[in-house]
């Protein structure tokens, strides 16, 4: 009767493994899922390393594919005109660019620059083919 149990228990922690990571490492859904209180998954942790490393690398996992997820959305409402998730992500990505510039310039003896590239807007008169538009007021005689 052990030996049932301990194979029973070995499958219930590899679906739990996989549930983990179906459900982005959220342990109360994954747990659900599989018909398994919360406080199980978390008792194996503790008596099973093997179990434990496994669960652990699921969570790196999971923790990048939200962070891609979360990208992939955030560029779809920057490609919409979201102008303000623009700007976030390039205060995310940018805030210590000057800094990681240099770290990289001294491992690869390449001069520090920067280059921005200007994207117009509809609105900008430096735009080709802007038209101003008609002044308020100037209804003529």
């Amino acid at each position: 009767m052990g030996n049932s149990s301990a194979k029973t228990t070995a499958h219930k922690k590899e679906l739990m493994l996989y549930s983990l990571e179906a459900n982005f490492g959220n342990v109360w859904k994954a747990a659900k899922l599989i018909k398994i209180a919360t406080s199980t998954h978390y008792r194996w942790l503790k008596e099973d390393n093997d179990y434990a490393d496994k669960a652990e690398n699921l969570r790196d996992i999971a923790y990048r594919n939200i962070k891609d997820h979360l990208m992939d959305a955030a560029l779809k409402m920057v490609d919409k005109g979201n102008a303000f998730v623009l700007n976030r992500l390039i205060g995310v990505y940018f805030k210590n660019i000057p800094q990681d510039m240099l770290i990289a310039s001294r491992f690869n003896n390449v001069p520090t620059r920067v280059k921005i590239k200007w994207v117009s807007t509809p609105q900008d008169p430096r735009r080709e083919g802007y038209v101003k538009p008609e002044e308020k007021g100037n209804g003529g005689g």
